[in-house]
């Protein structure tokens, strides 16, 4: 498989800061770009939006998503899907580590 597939480790990757939020791109080409966002307790992103669409993976843990306006709780294992222009966030409203994989285009 050299050359072929990358296989990337969440559970080596991931890096938690007491400060704020961790986010570091993991992989990337000339089209999208994969970021590891790592939130402790209390941390959150506030509502942005993307010219494309935005995915992201619950790794572990789980948050509050909000999307226009509404709020809904998220967890390990779940897809969001943001449509382009649609503001939305996620607040680590737990008590444990949040790790989410973030797909969106380069330059986005």
């Amino acid at each position: 498989m050299k050359n072929k597939a990358l296989i990337l480790d969440i559970q080596q990757l991931k890096k938690f800061d007491d400060a704020r939020r961790h986010m570091e791109t993991i992989w990337s080409d000339k089209h999208a770009k994969i970021n590891l966002i790592c939130m402790k307790p209390g941390q959150e992103i506030t509502t942005h939006t993307h010219h494309d669409n935005h995915v992201w993976i619950v790794m572990e843990g789980q948050g509050e998503f909000m999307i226009a306006g509404e709020k809904q709780v998220i967890g390990n294992g779940k897809i969001v899907v943001v449509q382009p222009l649609v503001d939305h966030g996620i607040r680590n409203a737990s008590k444990e580590n949040l790790v989410i994989a973030s797909f969106t285009a380069v330059g986005d």
